[in-house]
């Protein structure tokens, strides 16, 4: 029988340009709905929706990842990657890859995390260009 060969490589890819994406879309609306800085409750829930989709995309990536190393994330896992992902991603980046092959998924982990906040200033600086006019200032 030929069974279908999964593309987790390629669904993988998929979660990190969503992420890439949601990152700009959330410095646009970031700056169009809360013009003033600290905006009380429509910041905090826009910040909130953020959070929420960045984990539901980095589970996504997850969930393929283990399938791809045939690992099962148990589910004290899971919590504490929604609780501290800064600590548990690289736990679970280390503890999944083999010696001599853990420092470069960490590190593009972090690599990640800054492009998604340069992402975001991106989409807020063509957000207040396009507000202010075009002039770019």
């Amino acid at each position: 029988m030929n069974e279908p060969v999964p593309h987790f490589p390629s669904q993988k890819n998929a979660a990190l340009m969503a992420l890439m994406g949601v990152s700009v879309v959330l410095g646009i609306l970031e700056t169009a709905l809360v013009p003033e800085s600290g905006a009380g409750d429509r910041a905090f829930l826009l910040e909130l929706l953020g959070t929420v989709v960045m984990l539901l995309i980095g589970f996504y990536w997850l969930h393929f990842d283990s399938r791809e190393r045939g690992i099962r994330r148990p589910a004290w896992l899971d919590i504490c990657i929604v609780m501290l992902a800064l600590i548990f991603v690289p736990y679970y980046l280390y503890k999944t890859r083999p010696a001599g092959s853990r420092a470069t998924p960490i590190f593009a982990f972090f690599g990640l995390i800054f492009g998604s906040i340069a992402l975001s200033s991106i989409g807020a600086l063509l957000m207040r260009s396009l507000q202010s006019g075009g002039s770019g200032a």
